[in-house]
């Protein structure tokens, strides 16, 4: 084995994803997550994104091409769960992720799944919440929190199971500013490999040293956002705005 592939972390290889009705959505794509490494996904709505999350995480099914963790093939049920173990998913709508009444359930939720006694998974859930700094939401109810604080939660709940690997989902979407700042810090501390799939090129600039998009059924890596300076037009352009 190389030095490369024993950076890499995962790997997609040869990936192909129909729907139900045999519409191909993905084809053909590869990609390699390698140590240090923390990738950017944009592209329009529709082009297999989120998909492409689910299919790593084996909650879809791959029409062909093969998921590799640590240069170990994943195919089995077995075999993704073992996975999940080590790739944290938060998911887009936090509503989607978050099912217990408490706060301190669903992050100690993973723990206990890996195995952890009760007693050590609410040690590890009040811990993980004391380090996003929202350990006074611990007994709070998830349906009354707010959109920013259940972002947290769920984040809360993946860090909790200590992965190597989070994937996440449109984590600033919705976020108003304080929100996605203190959001855009916690993903910085993290310290494994990361794979971000958004729209906000001013957060994966903050966030990831890699960058891509979904073309032609495939994953293509791109540059960096760059700021830029461009003339246009609009009701009160003549006073002093920013744009945010």
């Amino acid at each position: 084995m190389d030095d490369l592939e024993n950076r890499v972390v995962l790997e997609i290889k040869n990936l192909s994803f129909s729907y139900p009705d045999g519409e191909e959505l993905l084809s053909g794509l590869n990609f390699r997550l390698e140590k240090g490494c923390s990738a950017g996904i944009w592209s329009p709505n529709g082009t297999g994104k989120t998909s492409l999350f689910k299919i790593i995480t084996g909650l879809l099914k791959a029409k062909s091409g093969e998921i590799l963790l640590y240069g170990k093939s994943v195919q089995t049920e077995e075999d993704f769960r073992a996975l999940r173990l080590k790739v944290g998913f938060v998911l887009q709508h936090p509503d989607d992720q978050l099912f217990f009444p408490e706060v301190i359930d669903d992050v100690a939720f993973g723990p206990l799944n890996e195995g952890l006694s009760e007693e050590e998974a609410w040690v590890r859930a009040h811990e993980t919440l004391v380090s996003l700094g929202i350990e006074h939401l611990e007994h709070s109810l998830s349906f009354e929190l707010s959109g920013g604080q259940k972002k947290l939660v769920t984040l809360a709940a993946a860090l909790s199971m200590k992965p190597d690997v989070l994937l996440l989902d449109e984590p600033t979407n919705g976020l108003d500013a304080a929100a996605r700042k203190r959001l855009i810090e916690i993903i910085n501390r993290f310290e494994g490999e990361k794979i971000i799939i958004s729209h906000d090129p001013d957060m994966l600039a903050e966030t990831c040293s890699r960058f891509f998009t979904i073309t032609d059924k495939k994953l293509s890596e791109i540059k960096a956002p760059q700021i830029h300076e461009h003339r246009h037009s609009h009701f009160f352009g003549a006073e002093q705005h920013s744009h945010n």
